[in-house]
């Protein structure tokens, strides 16, 4: 008697077990197969900072201002950059972070005029030793910099000649407006 109530037990253990073996059966998987699939990262994912492409000239736009530099509280940033010939403003030619010291607080990128530093989506970056964590943001846009360089002087260049057509209609304006309102009789 006691051998057919353990079996009876037993039985009915084993079907609790099965049916939520078979309720979770038919929900979709949550877990993902990592190296094969890897999963998509929200906008507020914080992981190391790159530099990011500008369309209109196919390039970083770091100008070298040093802003994030001077507002890194982990004192992780330097940067260091050129005037190349031909154009106004400045161009970066070193741009190192060691994210060893990161603290991927973002206020090297609410302070970017520019709007070229951004979070990276990928977050399985890992080292061995320190110096794996020191990156040189500069290194990918090295082919990119000459072509860049010339967008750039087509872009002044075009500013320039918007900015002198604005200049000679508002003079134009100007002495219009001028010689209308002002009269000299009372010299």
């Amino acid at each position: 008697m006691a051998l057919i109530k353990e079996i009876l037990d037993g039985t009915k253990t084993l079907l609790t077990g099965m049916k939520v073996t078979l309720d979770n059966f038919r929900k979709p998987p949550v877990t993902s197969q990592y190296p094969m699939e890897k999963i998509e990262m929200t906008e507020a994912f914080r992981n190391v900072i790159v530099l990011i492409e500008k369309e209109d000239i196919g390039s970083h736009d770091c100008i070298d201002c040093k802003l994030c530099e001077r507002v890194c509280p982990s004192f992780c940033i330097y940067l260091d950059g050129e005037r190349p010939e031909g154009l106004r403003r400045k161009r970066s030619t070193k741009f190192e972070v060691d994210f060893a010291l990161c603290s991927d607080c973002g206020l090297c990128l609410d302070v970017c005029p520019t709007d070229t530093l951004g979070y990276s989506k990928i977050h399985d970056e890992a080292g061995y030793n320190r110096s794996d964590f020191l990156y040189d943001l500069i290194e990918p846009w090295a082919d990119k910099e000459e072509a860049a360089r010339e967008r750039l002087k087509e872009i002044e260049a075009e500013q320039a000649a918007e900015r002198a057509r604005k200049g000679k209609t508002r003079e134009v304006i100007g002495e219009q407006q001028c010689s209308s309102r002002l009269s000299f009789t009372h010299l």
